[in-house]
């Protein structure tokens, strides 16, 4: 138990960290650990509550840079995708879940590595915001990872990347809110792969400590280093994820 407890404690400090200067962190690299430790539905029901905390205090932080507008819009889209995930989580919870979540994380990161140079979407176009939107919303309920979707859709768009970010954040507690509520009332029940209540406890708090490190490394370090170490650490952890996925189901 100390092992795993200190592995999923890193894991969380180390995407809060993230999370506070790329906005994205705590469901790419806590979401494929707390999924391998705990299992699928565990694993991502955790990260979605934690993300919810992270959220709430990044968005504070950040309200003043919050473009409302695109807000509401991808908000709205969001909780349409996050329906249908419902059932595909409720259907797949096993290995065949845990090889979904897998490849969703890694399809995510190598769309949002994708070169945007050449493709242009109008900012103010609501089609685009509506599409990304449901596929957030989608990936968030299913692997508790919404970000890489709407990173990419900032990219096409243009967004600044920092009124972007500031954006993600409450948009990303309407995601992690709205994924949570609709497995606790459709799915039932808060299984959190029997963990102790200290251990939760304790992963609150590297949320905040987290976020009070991002806040100062994010003066000492480039934003591109950040997301290149977010990435690998995402890319390590859905790894691991599906391959267990593969070999359960072997």
């Amino acid at each position: 138990m100390l092992t795993i407890a200190t592995v999923l404690l890193a894991s969380v400090l180390i995407g809060a960290i993230l999370q506070r200067i790329t906005g994205l962190g705590v469901g790419l690299v806590a979401g494929p650990v707390l999924t391998a430790l705990l299992g699928p539905l565990a694993g991502i029901t955790m990260v979605n509550g934690l993300s919810i905390i992270n959220a709430v205090n990044n968005a504070w932080s950040v309200r003043k840079r919050t473009d409302w507008k695109r807000f509401r819009v991808l908000a709205g889209a969001l909780i349409v995708g996050s329906l249908p995930a419902v059932l595909v989580v409720h259907l797949l919870n096993g290995p065949w879940l845990l090889i979904v979540v897998g490849a969703l994380v890694l399809l995510a990161l190598s769309i949002s590595l994708f070169p945007t140079e050449k493709f242009r979407i109008d900012e103010h176009a609501r089609g685009p915001m509506i599409l990304f939107g449901i596929i957030g919303g989608f990936m968030s309920t299913v692997a508790g990872i919404a970000g890489p979707a709407l990173t990419v859709y900032a990219r096409l768009s243009r967004w600044d990347y920092r009124d972007f970010v500031a954006t993600l954040h409450p948009i990303l507690l309407v995601a992690n809110t709205v994924s949570f509520l609709l497995k606790v009332i459709l799915i039932g029940g808060l299984d959190f792969g029997g963990a102790p209540a200290w251990l939760w406890i304790s992963a609150v708090a590297m949320i905040f400590v987290g976020a009070w490190l991002g806040e100062r490394v994010n003066a000492k370090i480039s934003t591109p280093m950040a997301k290149r170490l977010a990435t690998f650490l995402a890319a390590a952890g859905a790894t691991v994820v599906l391959v267990r996925g593969l070999m359960e189901l072997l």
